[in-house]
């Protein structure tokens, strides 16, 4: 008998959705010990995702990669690595090892989980488009501009198609304004239009005005901040207060 993966998942977003650091640790913490106590090596492959991505945001490089490595194990253990379910524990351990300043073997990591999506033929789906904007940024770090700019825009691309996912588009265009930026510091009209559109993008009625868009919004403020925008950056601060009373 396995671990209730269900139940987990919901346990750690409350705590995540609450801003408990603590209450999440202890979380991962439990639901460990349980799948390892039961044999239960899916169950444990979910776990030690989750705890990658919780260690990483905690930039605890040893803990994270460590958790790592168990989970691309596990993934070859499994027969996994050719599945979409291998696919997400390759762009969670990808997205890690480029947080942590190892975008090479990133990149090759993203490429293993593209072959997926490609086997599935999903490569139209929100999910091949969050791991070309994850790529996109590690390119973007490695000053690959003519290849992140490529990726981001197909995920835009996809993103648009699949609906409800405008705060995604929006951080997309932001990160494109920086990428352009970059490339010309005199290309001010091109970075404020990409500005404007991703200002219309985060106040779309197309999106949820959930505790997930209050996140999607922290991402944003600092790139409003950057460009002297602080009106919008503030505006932003006021909607994430909201919601995070509500």
């Amino acid at each position: 008998m396995g671990i209730d993966v269900t139940r987990f998942i919901n346990k750690l977003d409350d705590h995540l959705a609450r801003n408990d650091m603590k209450g999440a640790k202890e979380c991962l913490s439990f639901w460990e010990s349980e799948a390892r106590r039961v044999g239960d090596d899916r169950g444990l492959l979910t776990v030690l995702n989750e705890s990658v991505g919780f260690f990483r945001r905690a930039s605890k490089k040893d803990r994270a990669l460590n958790y790592m490595e168990e989970c691309l194990s596990l993934i070859d253990k499994l027969g996994l690595s050719e599945s979409i379910s291998g696919a997400t524990v390759f762009i969670n351990s990808a997205t890690t090892m480029s947080f942590f300043g190892q975008e090479e073997e990133a990149l090759k990591l993203y490429d293993r989980a593209a072959l997926c999506f490609v086997k599935a033929g999903m490569t139209e789906s929100y999910e091949y488009a969050s791991l070309l904007n994850n790529k996109a940024a590690t390119l973007y770090g490695l000053l690959r501009y003519d290849e992140a700019k490529k990726d981001w825009l197909e995920a835009i691309d996809i993103l648009k198609k699949t609906g409800f996912h405008d705060g995604e588009i929006a951080i997309s265009l932001l990160m494109l304004a920086h990428l352009t930026f970059d490339s010309d510091d005199t290309a001010y009209e091109k970075v404020e239009s990409l500005l404007d559109e991703a200002w219309e993008y985060l106040n779309s009625d197309n999106q949820p005005k959930d505790k997930r868009y209050a996140e999607v919004l922290r991402k944003c403020v600092p790139s409003f901040e950057y460009f002297k925008r602080p009106m919008e950056a503030n505006a932003l601060r006021e909607v994430i207060k909201e919601i995070s009373f509500s």
